[in-house]
């Protein structure tokens, strides 16, 4: 199997600006290095084919890759990966988006 075509959603997209922005705060040079790292590691899950984690009890088909207190959240198709989302391990999932359309989830 060869490598994937890699699709990023809006929330994703956002979620990696909003890290960028926190840890910016503090250490701007670090915040590139770490999204850096980051797009690494959606870069591997596409070239290798890694499966990750199930995360069918937050959303079907969800799968997951923990790095660095930070959690990949992305689904698989035959020739694409798409990363849903980049979360914070202390976030509440239950709260979160995982539609690909970037759609909020209903309120309780």
């Amino acid at each position: 199997m060869g490598p994937k075509r890699l699709e990023l959603t809006e929330a994703a997209r956002d979620d990696l600006r909003d890290i960028r922005r926190h840890i910016e705060k503090d250490s701007p040079g670090n915040s590139r290095a770490f999204v850096a790292e980051l797009a690494e590691k959606m870069a591997f899950i596409a070239r290798t084919g890694f499966t990750g984690s199930p995360r069918d009890h937050v959303a079907q088909g969800l799968r997951a890759f923990p790095y660095k207190r930070r959690c990949i959240y992305f689904r698989l198709y035959p020739d694409r990966v798409v990363i849903v989302r980049v979360l914070h391990g202390a976030q509440d999932v239950a709260r979160q988006s995982f539609d690909e359309s970037g759609d909020t989830p209903p309120e309780p």
